[in-house]
């Protein structure tokens, strides 16, 4: 390879990892619009320390049911909640039972 061709490699890899870089960034900072969540019950005492409502679920024997505005990506492993309130709760995903998404 000559000079003008690892300039060439050079210019494509770093316009490559600046795209990567950008998807990762708006991927950190987007907020996901939730219609509601199904929890568990170790969950629910979280929130309700939280000071937000929650309700047992009709269909879902065990399971409670509690309505954030939006969360944060799935990228790791506590997820933040978004309330109409102002609250913002961190759970853990485990305590999660069902993502029902807006949209």
């Amino acid at each position: 390879m000559d000079r003008a061709d690892r300039w060439v490699v050079g210019f494509l890899a770093g316009g490559v990892a600046l795209i990567l870089l950008g998807i990762l960034l708006v991927a950190l900072f987007t907020r996901v619009p939730l219609s509601h969540l199904e929890i568990t019950a170790q969950g629910a005492q979280i929130l309700r320390q939280a000071g937000v409502p929650v309700q047992a679920a009709r269909d879902w024997p065990g399971a409670y049911r509690v309505t954030p505005q939006a969360s944060d990506a799935a990228f790791s492993s506590t997820a933040t909640l978004y309330f109409p309130s102002g609250k913002t709760v961190q759970l853990p995903r485990r305590d999660v039972l069902l993502w029902v998404y807006r949209g």
